[in-house]
């Protein structure tokens, strides 16, 4: 009995040293500071041990982390770029992380990225032309602040306000082009826009609070009688919201050069 055990803990070694552990990085957020991950590839897939940290995808290649609230012990994150890769970490609270700009490759997007997020900051800091352009949903409203654009991209300014005693988490930010006027009889089809950026102060807003949000797209033609819309749905939740703006914002976009 005693060398069928031998043998069998030599057999699980032996399977054990054949095997790879990927080992986790140690990575400190705040709550009032966005720590900033460049990845070397396409962000596919993200999971967080806790709510303790609200994460945010803001380009393709660039994930934020931030703590929701000071805690004591330590959460893990997952992320899976498309290039297969697994990258794992152990997140600590630190009132004053050591780092706050993480390269964890050469990104061949990194040069890209910076530059609409330099983009959208300045979208965000600019004067807003547009008013009274809104929905509301379970008294959560959705405006559109104004519509910017540097020839190249389309910005749109969004503020979210929250009159409800319940908070409201970002589940998904969409853009689509749709018929302006939809039909009873007939089929509508949609064309779904790529998301190039979304620069939001928080992916949650508290309740009675508000907070503003730029995302960035493509520029885009529309045909008479299309519409772009905008979309912000709640996470596990069912008031979304959404915007549906006509070609003449488009193309009364403010130019920021």
């Amino acid at each position: 009995m005693k060398y069928i055990l031998l043998i069998v803990f030599c057999c699980y070694w032996v399977a054990l040293s054949g095997q790879s552990f990927i080992q986790p990085k140690y990575l400190q957020v705040t709550s009032n500071k966005t720590t900033n991950l460049i990845f070397p590839a396409q962000i596919s897939a993200v999971d967080r041990g806790s709510e303790c940290i609200v994460v945010q995808k803001s380009t393709g290649n660039i994930l934020r982390v931030k703590a929701d609230s000071l805690f004591k012990d330590t959460t893990n994150l997952t992320i899976i770029t498309t290039d297969g890769r697994l990258y794992s970490f152990l997140v600590s609270y630190s009132a004053s992380p050591a780092f706050l700009n993480i390269d964890m490759g050469a990104a061949e997007n990194t040069i890209q990225d910076t530059s609409m997020l330099s983009f959208a900051q300045r979208v965000k800091r600019s004067v807003n032309h547009l008013h009274g352009i809104r929905y509301g949903a379970g008294k959560v409203w959705l405006s559109l602040l104004g519509v910017y654009t540097n020839g190249q991209i389309v910005a749109c300014k969004l503020k979210i306000e929250n009159s409800s005693p319940l908070s409201f988490e970002f589940g998904r930010i969409g853009a689509a082009v749709g018929a302006a006027r939809k039909g009873r009889r007939r089929a509508v089809q949609e064309i779904e826009l790529p998301i190039l950026l979304i620069d939001s102060e928080t992916s949650l807003v508290r309740e009675r609070q508000a907070g503003v949000a730029v995302i960035l797209l493509p520029k885009t033609g529309l045909a008479p009688g299309q519409a772009l819309q905008i979309y912000v749905r709640e996470k596990a939740g069912e008031r979304h919201l959404r915007l549906i703006l006509s070609n003449r914002y488009l193309l009364n976009a403010f130019l920021i050069p």
